[in-house]
């Protein structure tokens, strides 16, 4: 109630006007949603949008329709397969050590004996 309050004195002073308020949560999804074809969709199922190199998504716009329930787990597991998807794309199976880690172990090893 508090917080209503002053948004509401904060618009006033701004002089807003057609100020949309939502009394309740809400859960938007599908700005951006998932599909076959840039027809009816903005991205395809590798997160890739359409006709824009290099630009992927993994949020709730991603998702055609909203559920029952909040979509906060669906989301993690949308990135979680985006992950895998660039893991398994775009990062090598070995990456050398950085070098400032094997420093510090190595002078801990030395310091050890």
């Amino acid at each position: 109630a508090y917080a209503t309050k002053v948004m509401h004195e904060i618009w006033d002073a701004a002089n807003a006007q057609d100020v949309l308020t939502i009394d309740r949560y809400a859960h938007l999804v599908g700005g951006a949603r998932m599909g076959a074809s840039p027809e009816e969709s903005v991205i395809d199922s590798d997160h890739r949008a359409w006709g824009i190199p290099n630009l992927l998504v993994a949020d709730g716009s991603v998702m055609p329709t909203q559920g029952a329930a909040n979509p906060a787990l669906a989301i993690m597991a949308l990135a979680d397969r985006l992950a895998g998807l660039l893991q398994a794309k775009r990062v090598r199976a070995e990456r050398p050590p950085r070098r400032g880690l094997v420093a510090a172990i190595d002078s801990t090893e030395a310091s050890a004996a």
